[in-house]
């Protein structure tokens, strides 16, 4: 069972991996592997640069290793494509391993990873359609309700899939 400061860091409540720490939570605490180091892993992963930087206060090793190698929490940050906690574990002295390379951030990508357009047609935000709005795409759909006979000269034909032939 995941402990507290884990399912704290998971859920990305500051409060809550705070609250763990002071209570006396392992801020080396080890993963399934027996890797110490995990919630710091976590957090960078993650994308939560207050929790990385509250369990760096509270000493957690920034240049722990794992399965990839040295500097795990960077290589972390770098997967889970968090330029604030990469930048953030840069500042605080995390070395950049020979083997790890570092992506260029582009704050003015077409679309930042929590725009996706979702429930929104438009398009992403601080630019403008492109299309007029005739020309934009969309599905229309009519009910029909059809008699019984109607159904049942329609979906009893064989060659129909569901008609059991």
């Amino acid at each position: 069972m995941p402990s507290a400061l884990r399912l704290a860091i998971e859920q990305g409540d500051l409060i809550a991996v705070q609250a763990a720490l002071a209570a006396g939570a392992d801020v080396e605490e080890a993963d399934i592997h027996g890797i110490p180091g995990l919630p710091l892993r976590l957090a960078s992963f993650r994308g939560h640069a207050d929790i990385v930087r509250e369990l760096l206060r509270y000493g957690a090793d920034l240049h722990a290793a794992n399965a990839d190698g040295p500097d795990a929490p960077l290589r972390m940050a770098v997967r889970g494509k968090h330029q604030a906690v990469v930048e953030l574990l840069l500042g605080t002295g995390a070395d950049i391993p020979a083997d790890l390379h570092l992506p260029q951030f582009h704050t003015h990508e077409r679309r930042l990873r929590g725009e996706r357009r979702g429930a929104d047609n438009g398009p992403p935000h601080g630019l403008r359609e492109r299309r007029q709005d005739g020309q934009r795409r969309s599905t229309s759909v009519q009910e029909v309700r059809l008699s019984s006979q109607q159904w049942e000269h329609l979906f009893s034909r064989p060659g129909l899939a569901g008609s059991g032939a």
